[in-house]
């Protein structure tokens, strides 16, 4: 705790005195609480109410998982990606509509968690009522495990400050980012573009085999530490993906503990 935040609970604490003095010492024996105590609990109560990272919905969104040749614009990247109807999820974190945004992490937190289309931002993506800036979206590129057996193996560390890093040095990141129809698609396996959050210089996920994007463009990937490569699966839990591991699994019977 930094000195202004003891200072705060110190303050708290000798105001509740004050204004209270039989309710901080209210069983015979115990001494007021610590300032240290008070900020052992604040931090568990901000813990509790700290927003739900990932939600779960159903229906129709975009799939960007597999976009290895994301065209760079700025700080954007446009992502040609699949229209897949599935459960998916949303990195609340990543949400782009600041209406929608706050809703979520006000109705879904650690304490009180939504099941699968609880949350705000399923709603605005079912209904295309998700906004960015003036614009409304129809489309929202989300998570999902559509042909996931087939994307792991491909998978490869890229750290642009390891020794003889051979790669790109920038790829996107598609969560929750807006997306519309592309009129006449050279690839009608993806239908949608989306606009998605560039981001440079970070170790990532390769996702095609390699550190290099295709055709010139960057991929659509996710930060290397969210992938423990030793083991082949995430670090922390991910709704639904102990299905997705066994459904990936060899069929073969494990061995006994």
């Amino acid at each position: 705790m930094n000195k202004l935040g003891g200072w705060l609970v110190i303050a708290t604490l000798a105001f509740l005195a004050l204004a209270n003095p039989g309710r901080v010492d209210a069983q015979p024996g115990n001494g007021p609480p610590s300032a240290a105590q008070a900020g052992t609990h604040a931090r568990a109560h901000h813990a509790r109410d700290a927003p739900q990272s990932l939600v779960v919905c159903t229906g129709w969104h975009a799939l960007c998982s597999n976009a290895t040749d994301c065209k760079v614009s700025g700080d954007r990247a446009d992502c040609d990606c699949l229209r897949v109807n599935e459960n998916h999820i949303v990195m609340t974190t990543e949400i782009q509509d600041a209406a929608v945004k706050r809703q979520t992490e006000a109705r879904c937190t650690e304490a009180r968690p939504c099941d699968v289309d609880e949350a705000p931002v399923c709603k605005a993506i079912a209904h295309g009522q998700y906004r960015v800036g003036k614009a409304r979206y129809d489309w929202v590129s989300t998570y999902s495990y559509r042909g996931w057996c087939s994307l792991v193996p491909l998978f490869r560390p890229c750290d642009q400050d390891a020794r003889g890093y051979e790669g790109d040095d920038d790829w996107a990141i598609c969560d929750a980012a807006p997306c519309t129809e592309i009129p006449h698609p050279a690839n009608p396996e993806r239908p949608l573009v989306c606009q998605c959050r560039v981001v440079r210089n970070e170790a990532f996920v390769g996702t095609n085999g390699s550190c290099k994007g295709d055709r010139g463009g960057i991929m659509s990937s996710f930060p290397m530490t969210s992938w423990d490569f030793d083991a082949n699966t995430y670090p922390v839990p991910v709704p639904g993906y102990e299905y997705v591991q066994g459904a990936c699994g060899a069929y073969k019977s494990d061995p006994p503990d």
